[in-house]
């Protein structure tokens, strides 16, 4: 399986400002001083010794998550990021009218669905679109987003075609070889992970959910969920103050991560969901206080952690 993440912010997108470039360029030059940037090659090595967050962008895109296992493509959300991942399945067999889309739902918040109408292959004739939730009603809440008050374009005159599919939350459903099993998580309005499985390869994407005083019944069921997985897409979007002061919002912490990683025997864990006020910065600081925080409560613990930036690939048959 071929993982790729084209958003990785929470609650609205959230383009990178100005000032935001202008700090970037600041701590960029300050390390130039003294480098040889005498021709392409020279400055091409001096860009790829900078910092992460000097040599990329966390990015400004809500949630989109793709996962190629063999000739199947299982999308996870339609945040805003989907328009970057339509854009590039037009050079493929969805640019030819003959692609295949399964796009599943944790749920129908704006930032999770918000760059569907403009996700470029619904709208080309021969190419099929797949819509799995748990939630109930899924095809009108996906008219929902299109009404002409709100976006110029309904939704079934997009050109493809396009089938919803019910799932039932911890009952699998398999596609094309891969096995896909939705978990409840906490959320307002609910909210659902998914288990993804392509032979001997696990990605768990568990997007907008809340660990707050789990008992130990619950914390089995979410390590049951993530047992032994390669690779896990956590919302770690609060500092563990802010975990405190919103309760009940649904969202978590890198540390909360770390824990359940650990008790599950996980692989690698990257964070993501990350709060639209942080800069990037301290997006990747609270990368590093969970690396600290495993250290000091689970030494023998062998999962990696890693903040999510966008346009992040993980292949998990390497």
């Amino acid at each position: 399986m071929k993982v790729t993440l084209w958003g990785v912010r929470g609650s609205l997108p959230t383009p990178l400002t100005n000032t935001g470039y202008t700090e970037k360029l600041r701590s960029i030059l300050s390390q130039a001083n003294g480098a040889d940037l005498s021709n392409s090659e020279k400055v091409d090595a001096f860009i790829e010794n900078l910092p992460r967050t000097d040599r990329k962008i966390v990015g400004g895109n809500t949630t989109c998550v793709s996962v190629q296992a063999g000739n199947t493509l299982v999308v996870l959300d339609a945040g805003s990021g989907l328009r970057l991942l339509g854009q590039d399945l037009m050079g493929g067999s969805c640019g030819k009218g003959e692609g295949e889309v399964h796009l599943f739902f944790s749920h129908h918040h704006h930032d999770h669905t918000n760059g569907f109408p403009f996700f470029v292959p619904a709208y080309i004739p021969g190419n099929t679109i797949h819509f799995y939730g748990i939630h109930p009603k899924l095809e009108d809440r996906m008219v929902g987003l299109q009404v002409r008050e709100y976006f110029p374009v309904p939704f079934h005159v997009m050109a493809s075609k396009k089938f919803f599919h019910q799932l039932e939350s911890g009952k699998t459903h398999e596609i094309g070889g891969v096995r896909v099993t939705p978990a409840r998580l906490k959320h307002p309005g609910d909210s659902y992970g998914y288990r993804v499985e392509y032979r001997d390869q696990v990605f768990v994407f568990a997007s907008d959910s809340e660990y707050r005083n789990p008992t130990e019944e619950e914390l089995e069921y979410y390590a049951d969920f993530f047992r032994d997985a390669d690779l896990v897409y956590f919302d770690g979007q609060y500092t563990l103050v802010e975990a405190f002061v919103k309760e009940d919002w649904g969202h978590s912490t890198a540390m909360m991560a770390v824990d359940l990683a650990a008790r599950a025997n996980v692989k690698k864990v990257v964070i993501g969901h990350h709060d639209p006020a942080y800069p990037d910065e301290t997006v990747v600081s609270l990368e590093d206080q969970a690396r600290e925080y495993r250290d000091v409560m689970y030494p023998d613990a062998a999962v990696e952690i890693v903040a999510a930036f966008e346009g992040d690939v993980y292949d998990l048959g390497e």
